[in-house]
């Protein structure tokens, strides 16, 4: 066969592309040693840099413990025994006493092995006890010696010791000495331990670094504790050292430079070979593609144009070779990912319209807490005031039962008010067994009456402290309690029925809520997904695919998380798990003082506006009870009437009236200048209002949310007219 030489776009493309590939590969090699040299010096700098930090704590727990020793041999009880005889002049007895004291000491030495000497001096230098590993030719002048010297100058309590140096017939040590007083403080001697620093020469001779390295002891005067003689010159040494915490000493660790870059030239050596050879494969391999590319080419300009027009269902047929193949592949991912986008997008659009019928729902559950509220405020108040009152046994036995379902409605009102309530996440101590109870009594209908759910509750007796936001903990377990209501309902549960176990406990560092049932399980390829932003198992329209990935959120903000522990036809157990919180900070809650208590503050006019007649004669008789003249205004307009013409000590105002509102009075005093003269309180049963929450943070007003507790507004009043200037 007749070759055929490369065309002349062939050249062309080869003349632009092998400059450029050549310089590259220069560049990625020399990139690479340069990268390869700086990370494997820093690798062992590091390396240099902890063994000189390990040796040198080494070192300080070494000198630590002869320190220790010192202070513990002098404080003896045979050192005042000695002299006690001797100030008496019992010479017998206090020969002995010495002999027991070199006794103790000697079989010190003996355990730990490590003291050329151990001498007690008297307060003239003379020795008194002497220990010596080896006996010495000349007997020292202990008088003149630093050791003795320095040590009756720091004075009772104080101790000193020398830097390294050298003693007869045993090479490097270090004195350690310490000066003894009586109960007077008067100098009786001084007691000195010479430590043999061979101990210290076996640690540093353990630190190996490379084949050649090295540790030694620098101190500050330039003396030098060394394991094993450098080898080789100073010139082209890694070094690395640290200082030593109660000694100006340094550990210095050191090796040839040499030792780590050799191999390293070997291998940039063998790449640069190597490079030369892939660029001579390349130049072969461009010659036989670059006449290939042109019309492939076409064909994915062809297949881009038509994605671009928006048919994601086209793919790429013709393959290709080498880099066109991976082209073509990656323009038929392109629009693979397209179209699935395309249909997440119609997905995220139904669950967008979900969310906007839970939020519907939440503001009707708002439009309805609020209504709920006032006639439980008029309810609660007048059941309180009969039983504040006295009445009949039967009767006061019926109101207390009257006032508990009350209670249980306000409990039922709290709850629903949890789920749309925008606030910020508080910082309380949070009980986790009342949680499961709230939670429990939320969904008491749905297990109870609807899905027949028996639940069995294992509630810790002592349950742990956390801090957090009970109202987020809560919302919480009302989903996973829900969804594992969703589980057991598709699951056929006979005989055995549907059941629902919570349980709360600690592990010592984390609280912990086990929520169990017998329902379906999870399939073990979906157990991570099902924590995922929009992804769910249920059918359409049953579910946002959001619940158990902001269970995660909430849990994460707190500190904790949560897991499953699931199988296909076995159930599942979610375990949530939160922090138990520390003592200080539970400290720092608890540190809020409670409420003082106020005393009737008779003789003040205050005027009473509230649309709802039930609750403004309530709050009135209440009023009146502690002494002070009290007008009602039945809407907001007459209430305005009243400010113009009357002067008030205080006005309790309902948020919403006909006519006016409160803001509206709050405005009118304003005007007035009487803000100062005329307090104000507010009762309100619409806390989910944006509005009445703005209003309330810019005016810092104050107010009480229904229903309240009628001591609560007593208090609340009392304490307003107390404080009035």
């Amino acid at each position: 066969m007749r070759l055929r030489l490369p065309s002349r776009l062939s050249w062309k493309l080869l003349a632009s592309i092998l400059p450029i590939v050549i310089l590259g590969v220069s560049v990625i090699v020399w990139l690479q040693y340069s990268m390869a040299r700086r990370e494997l010096l820093s690798a062992v700098d590091k390396e240099m840099q902890f063994l000189a930090q390990r040796t040198a704590a080494g070192l300080d727990d070494f000198l630590d413990q002869r320190r220790r020793d010192l202070f513990t041999l002098a404080e003896t009880p045979l050192i005042a025994d000695y002299y006690r005889n001797v100030d008496f002049q019992l010479d017998d007895e206090a020969e002995a006493y010495r002999k027991e004291l070199e006794r103790y000491l000697r079989n010190f030495a003996d355990r730990n092995g490590v003291y050329a000497q151990i001498l007690y001096l008297d307060r003239r230098g003379r020795e008194v006890c002497a220990i010596r590993s080896r006996a010495l030719a000349s007997r020292p002048a202990h008088a003149r010696a630093d050791y003795f010297i320095k040590a009756r100058a720091a004075g009772p309590g104080g101790w000193w010791t020398s830097s390294i140096e050298a003693l007869e017939g045993e090479g490097s040590v270090i004195y350690f000495s310490k000066p003894v007083h009586d109960e007077l403080r008067q100098l009786k001697g001084v007691l000195v331990l010479c430590y043999d620093l061979a101990q210290l020469r076996g640690l540093l001779r353990n630190v190996e670094m490379g084949r050649r390295g090295r540790a030694y002891v620098q101190a500050s005067d330039g003396r030098r504790l060394e394991a094993r003689p450098r080898e080789g010159g100073d010139s082209g040494l890694l070094v690395a050292s640290s200082l030593l915490r109660r000694r100006p000493w340094a550990v210095i660790v050191e090796a040839p430079l040499e030792e780590f870059l050799g191999p390293l030239r070997k291998v940039k050596n063998v790449a640069l070979l190597t490079s030369l050879l892939g660029l001579a494969v390349l130049v072969a391999i461009l010659l036989l593609l670059v006449r290939s590319i042109t019309r492939p080419i076409a064909v994915l300009v062809s297949a881009a144009r038509k994605i671009g027009e928006g048919d994601f269902g086209h793919r790429i047929q013709e393959e290709g070779t080498g880099e066109l193949r991976t082209l073509s592949d990656s323009f038929n991912e392109m629009a693979r990912r397209l179209e699935q986008n395309l249909e997440r997008t119609t997905q995220l659009q139904s669950q967008l319209i979900q969310a906007e019928k839970l939020s519907a729902v939440g503001q009707l559950i708002s439009a309805v807490a609020h209504e709920i509220s006032n006639p439980l405020q008029a309810i609660s108040g007048y059941v309180q005031n009969a039983l504040h009152d006295g009445c009949p046994p039967q009767m006061q036995e019926d109101l207390t039962r009257v006032y508990q379902n009350v209670f249980r409605c306000r409990k039922i009102v709290d709850n629903l008010l949890f789920f749309v309530r925008q606030s910020g996440r508080e910082r309380k101590k949070v009980d986790l067994n009342r949680a499961v109870d709230s939670a429990l009594e939320l969904l008491e209908y749905r297990l109870a009456k609807t899905e027949r759910v028996l639940v069995e509750k294992a509630l810790s007796s002592e349950p742990p402290d956390i801090i957090g936001d009970f109202q987020q903990v809560v919302q919480v377990l009302v989903n996973l309690i829900g969804n594992a209501c969703d589980a057991m309902r598709e699951m056929a549960r006979a005989p055995q029925g549907k059941r629902l176990s919570v349980r709360t406990g600690s592990d010592g560092r984390r609280a912990f809520i086990e929520i169990s049932d017998n329902g379906g399980g999870v399939a073990p390829e979906i157990k991570e997904k099902i924590f995922e932003p929009f992804y769910t198992t249920k059918e359409a329209g049953r579910g946002t695919g959001l619940g158990l990935s902001i269970c995660r959120q909430i849990l994460r903000e707190h500190g904790g998380d949560i897991s499953l522990e699931s199988g296909e036809g076995r159930g599942s157990v979610f375990r949530v798990e939160i922090p138990i919180a520390a003592q200080k900070d539970l400290d720092l809650l608890e540190a809020v003082q409670e409420p003082a208590s106020y005393p009737a503050v008779p003789g003040k006019r205050i005027l009473v506006a509230d649309d709802e007649k039930d609750i403004a004669e309530l709050i009135a008789r209440l009023l009146r009870a502690d002494g002070d003249d009290v007008e009602i205004a039945r809407d907001g307009g007459e209430a305005l009437a009243l400010l113009e013409r009357n002067v008030y000590d205080l006005v309790v105002s309902d948020m919403a009236m006909g006519h006016a509102t409160g803001p509206d009075l709050h405005a009118r005093l304003a005007l007035q200048g009487r803000l100062e003269s005329t307090r104000m309180l507010f009762v309100t049963g619409d806390m989910l209002n944006a509005k009445v929450l703005d209003f309330f943070d810019s005016t810092s007003s104050e107010y009480l949310v229904k229903p309240f507790d009628i001591d609560d507004l007593r208090q609340s009043v009392r304490r307003l007219l107390d404080e009035k200037p």
